[in-house]
């Protein structure tokens, strides 16, 4: 089954059936007058609120610009998150890297999902030392979390074709990966998951560009 290109006619459920790249979003999110900004996953519920007919209010915009207009004079673990200004920028990074006792600190995915998701809900209540918890994997992923994972498939899928070895003697690996991706991608009866199996059951042999010699990996 091909995607269909993105009508104002179509349902929610087969917008959900088919998968958008978050390019692909932000257009559609322009061309029906809502806001092209935030994550793929957020845009995708802005898509998905239009075509149920229901108005997503874009809360998590005006509190960026809240939290973006302030800045902390000093982070502490009871520093507010929206209200203070906190950003994750180089004073926080010194900051993480004290209260750890390292050299150097890493922020993670999870403790700028858990932002967001205040951003969103309007949690201004959120603390540095909410993100200490976040971090130190002493509190559940925000909601939010698992939704965004969900929109990163493309990404996942290229990883594991390169992981199997079955794929070690094509050519043009890349190529080959977005052409299986192609077909999972339009067709709601695959799954999103990357499986050896689709070398022989999505791509005939013509279309397997292998390479002359054997990989000597």
């Amino acid at each position: 089954m091909e995607r269909p290109p993105f009508s104002e006619q179509l349902t929610v459920a087969e917008f959900r059936r088919h998968y958008w790249y978050k390019a692909e979003l932000a257009g559609i999110c322009k061309s029906i007058g809502l806001s092209p900004q935030g994550t793929k996953a957020e845009m995708q519920q802005r898509v998905e609120g239009f075509l149920s007919g229901e108005t997503v209010a874009d809360a998590r915009e005006s509190h960026t610009r809240i939290r973006k207009k302030a800045s902390p004079r000093e982070i502490t673990p009871q520093t507010r998150l929206i209200p203070e200004g906190f950003k994750f920028n180089r004073q926080a990074r010194e900051f993480f890297a004290r209260y750890y006792g390292k050299e150097r600190f890493s922020f993670t995915k999870e403790m700028a999902t858990a932002l967001r998701e205040a951003e969103r809900t309007g949690n201004l209540e959120m603390t540095v030392a909410d993100l200490i918890r976040v971090y130190e994997g002493k509190t559940d992923a925000p909601a939010a979390a698992s939704s965004e994972e969900a929109t990163y498939q493309w990404n996942r899928f290229v990883r594991d074709f390169n992981a199997d070895p079955a794929t070690r003697g094509i050519k043009d690996r890349m190529k080959t990966a977005a052409l299986l991706w192609k077909r999972v991608r339009d067709d709601p009866g695959w799954s999103k998951t990357y499986s050896t199996t689709y070398l022989a059951d999505l791509l005939p042999a013509s279309e397997l560009d292998k390479k002359d010699e054997p990989d000597p990996s």
